[in-house]
């Protein structure tokens, strides 16, 4: 991506991907939905829907990427899958419900443009085999309560840095 297109850009990034049409596939668009305004400037939330590829426009060295996605993982549903990507683990179907899933986009930038990856980078993954309507909103609180604890330790990050100078 040009510098141009990345000098406006917010330093934390969370992406949403499925689709609102599919109820095992919301869960990331529904997120999106429920913390629009719950951060500042500084945050910016973008949408990928089902096309695992668009997460690499989304790719600029931001700070901190949060990505949120369904997976079927083999957990109880709703369950959260904190995890912390492995980019040098050989590519593969590990996690999620789209063709390409965040963790194999993640793979192949790391491997044509490194720049472009996050300094950090964090996926929020959600159970969605058998997810009821109840179960996904319990769910979405989780994610949100991940999500508040990771921009919160950014946030922290930020502060101590400028302190620091």
């Amino acid at each position: 991506m040009p510098a141009a297109d990345t000098a406006h850009r917010s330093p934390v990034t969370v992406v949403g991907a499925g689709n609102w049409m599919l109820t095992h596939d919301r869960i990331g668009p529904l997120v999106l939905e429920q913390i629009e305004g719950r951060y500042g400037p500084e945050v910016e939330l973008r949408t990928v829907g089902t096309h695992g590829l668009g997460l690499l426009d989304e790719l600029r060295g931001q700070d901190l990427l949060l990505v949120v996605d369904a997976c079927i993982l083999g957990g109880e549903p709703g369950q959260v899958h904190v995890v912390d990507p492995d980019l040098d683990a050989p590519l593969g179907r590990q996690s999620s419900v789209h063709q390409i899933g965040p963790l194999e986009v993640l793979a192949v930038c790391s491997r044509l443009t490194p720049e472009a990856l996050p300094a950090r980078t964090r996926l929020l993954l959600v159970e969605s085999d058998g997810l009821t309507e109840q179960g996904e909103q319990e769910a979405c609180a989780r994610v949100i309560t991940e999500l508040d604890r990771e921009i919160g330790q950014w946030e922290q990050g930020q502060k101590s840095a400028m302190s620091q100078e």
